[in-house]
């Protein structure tokens, strides 16, 4: 092993022996009694087997435990460690990540652990994806985003997601739920607030909290929201035909949630609503078209590379609207194609974001979801000829939406084509 090439490692690697028991011969020396900067090497020998492939892998790797265990409680928040373990990120991206992280740290003074983590993005043709805090989205202008479509963490710890590059407390780990809607709304709705345009949209898909009895969380949302100059003209919906089955509960099973339409000025925001809907039937919205197989090589990306206009015309063919979105929750084998090594705590379906981005865009306009997980939003807003924008604290959901969005911009269909598909099924502004 080189000790001036590659990786600029520690100079003494954390390698220690630990002494043998009373009455053992060194012959019976055993490899659990080695530890490497305090973890023993039974804890570590299976990352070693699957992630090490190098010398140089293995420099970086003993070079991150040590990071870990002597760089203090900063250094242990950021979990690159467990990271790696749960096979999330390549050694080599860990160690890139430790080597930004102690640069700032010589430049910005001791509050730098989000200057050195939140800058990670990626761009295309049409989308930029930001892996950091949403609580900022300094990288955009005031009022240049025509739409806004997310799905926040639900309040009261319903999940706990991967930390990421966070700068506190996750939100959704409130105790209680006038603390969730107090974050939600000063924390992030404000910023949504600036970058909207003033014609613009903002739609929240949440549902619920229950601990025992409602927590009033959607209730309580859109009053703050209000309070906070915020205006409500809608309220939708979201049936799921597969619910997430639940234990022994004294009220009936949980099968919708809610999607909020906000906007900034209530007499002028941008909206059109359908001209096309089932003969004898009233206007509304039902639910979404999905053939993904998995295993169909054909469809490395779903509706991506057959044109996905056609998939859009097969959804809106089946509206019925009238407030109510019906649909299955998620299929993975939508981003197994893509990853088949991919998980997400909370996987958006597809078909949600297509009537917003329909009602309130154009082509041409700016999409924006800052809780953009598995790149959704991103995906519809590019299939429909619009400009999209996600941010997430998840550098390994980042890292799989670039890759789902450069699928997608691969077989895009035209602009003429979106053209004939809105002038079919929308009218105009």
């Amino acid at each position: 092993m080189k000790s001036h090439e590659g990786p600029h490692y520690q100079e003494e690697l954390p390698l220690k022996s630990v002494s043998n028991l009373p009455g053992e011969s060194v012959g019976k020396h055993k490899f659990s009694e080695i530890s490497i900067s305090g973890k023993s090497y039974e804890d570590l020998s299976p990352m070693l087997q699957s992630k090490v492939e190098s010398a140089e892998d293995l420099v970086m790797l003993l070079t991150l435990v040590s990071f870990e265990k002597e760089g203090g409680e900063e250094a242990q928040n950021l979990k690159l460690i467990k990271t790696i373990s749960a096979g999330k990120m390549a050694v080599q991206r860990g160690f890139k990540l430790m080597e930004s992280y102690r640069a700032a740290k010589k430049t910005q003074g001791q509050n730098s652990l989000t200057e050195a983590l939140d800058h990670v993005s990626h761009f295309g043709q049409g989308f930029a994806l930001y892996n950091k805090d949403c609580r900022s989205l300094k990288e955009i202008a005031d009022k240049s985003v025509q739409t806004v479509v997310l799905s926040p963490p639900y309040g009261l710890g319903q999940r706990i997601y991967p930390t990421g590059v966070m700068i506190a407390d996750q939100l959704g780990s409130e105790s209680s739920s006038d603390g969730y809607v107090e974050n939600s709304v000063t924390e992030y709705y404000t910023e949504i607030h600036r970058v909207l345009k003033d014609e613009g949209s903002l739609f929240i898909n949440i549902a619920d909290t229950y601990k025992g009895v409602s927590c009033l969380v959607t209730h309580k949302l859109v009053i703050a929201m209000v309070e906070n100059g915020w205006h409500l003209v809608g309220d939708w919906t979201w049936k799921k035909t597969n619910p997430k089955p639940v234990g022994k509960i004294k009220r009936l099973a949980p099968t919708t949630e809610r999607i909020f339409h906000f906007v900034k000025d209530p007499k002028n925001y941008f909206f059109r609503e359908f001209t096309h809907w089932k003969q004898g039937e009233l206007f509304g919205i039902q639910r979404g078209c999905n053939d993904a197989k998995s295993g169909d090589k054909k469809d490395r990306v779903k509706w991506s590379l057959k044109k996905p206009v056609k998939r859009f015309k097969d959804f809106l063919d089946e509206q019925d609207v009238k407030g109510v979105i019906e649909g299955a929750a998620f299929n993975w084998a939508e981003l197994h194609k893509i990853d088949p090594a991919f998980k997400h705590l909370a996987p958006f379906p597809a078909y949600l974001p297509i009537l917003p981005i329909l009602m309130t865009s154009k082509i041409g306009d700016t999409v924006l979801d800052i809780f953009s997980g598995t790149g959704t939003t991103c995906e519809v807003s590019l299939q429909l000829g619009r400009n999209a924008i996600g941010y997430d604290t998840d550098p390994v959901s980042i890292e799989f939406s670039k890759k789902r969005l450069d699928l997608v911009e691969q077989n895009l269909p035209s602009n003429d084509e979106i053209s004939d598909l809105e002038n079919e099924y929308m009218t105009a502004a």
